[in-house]
């Protein structure tokens, strides 16, 4: 299977991940109507929830990039490392982050939903994503990683046109909540999963000219 395409399928799997712990978050806060008790059930079950399916998601990039790696052929034994998910802290921030519009005037629950949901998901999706990024680096076999995706929003597509092989750990995999893009690694001696191409900025926002050109300056 060509490299995008299982990158896709990846994707898709890892999409469900996201989906089984939307859904869970959706039912947890269903029955609770203020904003404490939304806060308080934020802070006590998103660490849970980061743990479960961010844990699944880098355990599934790792087999995926070691059944990639015998796909493609890649001589020599090596073993993807799942990444480490991000401590108590990170689930904290985005509790108390997301439960901010239910402590206004007019509280507005949905909007809560939305945050933790899509905070939940890039932290999700990152487990993959710096799985992939990571292992590529550590593997000898491989020159470093690239971002892929459709380019769902002027950022990230001006990030994928790029076709960029980043081969450092300094080099942070820049995502937004429901970012859709996934890395994929770029082996030596392989043609490159993306190639370089330079598309016009007439239809990216301004925000996303400057975004993409301060990510291009740090890295």
């Amino acid at each position: 299977m060509p490299v995008l395409l299982a990158a896709e399928a990846h994707r898709r799997d890892v999409a469900t991940l996201e989906s089984l712990a939307r859904n869970d978050l959706r039912l947890l806060l269903a029955p609770l109507d203020s904003a404490e008790a939304v806060r308080d059930a934020l802070l006590r079950s998103l660490p849970d929830l980061v743990d479960i399916y961010g844990s699944a998601a880098a355990t599934l990039a790792a087999d995926w990039y070691e059944e990639l790696r015998a796909e493609e052929a890649i001589r020599g034994r090596f073993a993807a490392t799942p990444a480490t998910l991000p401590d108590l802290g990170r689930s904290e921030a985005l509790a108390r982050w997301a439960v901010t519009p239910m402590f206004d005037a007019d509280p507005d629950k949905m909007k809560a939903l939305e945050r933790a949901s899509g905070g939940l998901q890039r932290i999700i999706a990152n487990g993959s994503r710096e799985t992939i990024a990571y292992s590529s680096i550590d593997d000898p076999k491989a020159s470093g990683w690239q971002r892929v995706g459709r380019g769902g929003c002027g950022f990230c597509a001006m990030l994928i046109s790029r076709g960029s092989v980043y081969s450092e750990h300094t080099a942070d995999f820049a995502s937004h909540d429901h970012c859709r893009c996934s890395a994929v690694p770029a082996f030596d001696g392989q043609a490159r999963p993306v190639q370089p191409y330079t598309p016009s900025l007439r239809q990216a926002s301004k925000a996303d000219r400057a975004r993409v050109r301060d990510y291009i300056a740090t890295h």
